[in-house]
């Protein structure tokens, strides 16, 4: 038992990141008339002549980014019920992410033995504010009809298991280290260095436990829609605002994604020519009730 966990935690961390690569490669090369299909609502392209307006410079643009994730602006302004859960889910989740940070540098730059309870208390209340918010989504996607069109049933699975995480996280710092930080930090330390091999092929109940919803979360999140929520703020999906002008970069791709066969057809599509043809036969003729 203790091998499958320590090999399933180490293989998840290697799948993660091979995951991640792969996917952040198909959406840098995705056709530029996909971008809307990633990045779902605000975009540029909704504005009137979008391409007379100034564009906004880099420092504008990551501040609107650090606004989006720290506030969740977009919930409050949508839906101001449903926006209270979810920011206190992604306070206590940052916090719990820094805490884990904090945790692995702590254990290899300073003595253990004087850690003080401040950072038990971090971690505790970080806890306590994802799960409060989690909790508070879980129940209202369950019981809010509006919200049950927009979240399939894979959701509410998905919120359990958080739940369950968090849990496995509370067991193996309460109970089996017995809410003793020097013991949590003892514990990483001999983790991250390796110090103590035969304890990764014999671990605890309770850490072993924790690490193993750990990496089935490393192996479900590159497939998750959390990924693409994160991915929208790369640069040339949510800011693409530059004209497709003679010569440029988009105008290159379009020419590339022209000649592309069409692979599929419709009354109005038939397949067996390249997009190219399609679209000037389109423009010549266009079909009936259009203008």
């Amino acid at each position: 038992m203790g091998a499958f966990v320590f090999l399933f935690f180490y293989g998840s961390i290697v799948f993660f990141i091979v995951a991640t690569g792969l996917r952040v490669a198909r959406y840098v090369n995705a056709p530029v008339h996909l971008h809307w299909e990633l990045y779902k609502g605000g975009s540029i392209y909704e504005v009137k002549d979008w391409w007379t307006k100034t564009r906004s410079p880099f420092l504008e643009k990551l501040c609107s980014m650090v606004l989006d994730v720290l506030t969740l602006r977009e919930f409050f302004h949508r839906n101001r019920r449903f926006w209270t859960p979810v920011f206190l889910f992604h306070m206590g989740l940052y916090l719990l992410i820094l805490w884990h940070a904090w945790l692995f540098i702590r254990s290899l730059v300073m003595n253990v033995e004087t850690a003080s309870s401040l950072g038990w208390i971090w971690g505790t209340l970080s806890t306590l504010l994802t799960f409060v918010g989690g909790s508070a989504i879980l129940w209202m996607r369950v019981t809010d009809e509006e919200l049950k069109v927009y979240y399939p049933p894979i959701h509410i699975i998905k919120w359990i298991f958080v739940l369950l995480t968090l849990l496995g996280g509370v067991y193996a710092v309460d109970v089996h280290f017995g809410s003793s930080l020097p013991a949590v930090l003892k514990y990483v330390r001999g983790q991250v260095t390796f110090a103590d091999f035969e304890h990764k092929l014999h671990p605890s109940f309770g850490p072993a436990l924790h690490i193993a919803f750990a990496s089935a979360w490393l192996i479900y999140l590159p497939f998750s829609h959390v990924f693409q929520v994160f991915f929208r703020y790369y640069h040339y999906l949510r800011w693409d605002d530059v004209p497709n002008a003679r010569g440029s970069e988009i105008e290159k791709r379009v020419k590339e994604n022209l000649e592309r066969p069409v692979r599929w057809s419709a009354p109005h599509i038939p397949s067996g020519k390249r997009w190219k043809e399609v679209a000037t036969e389109l423009h010549e003729n266009p079909p009936s009730g259009t203008r």
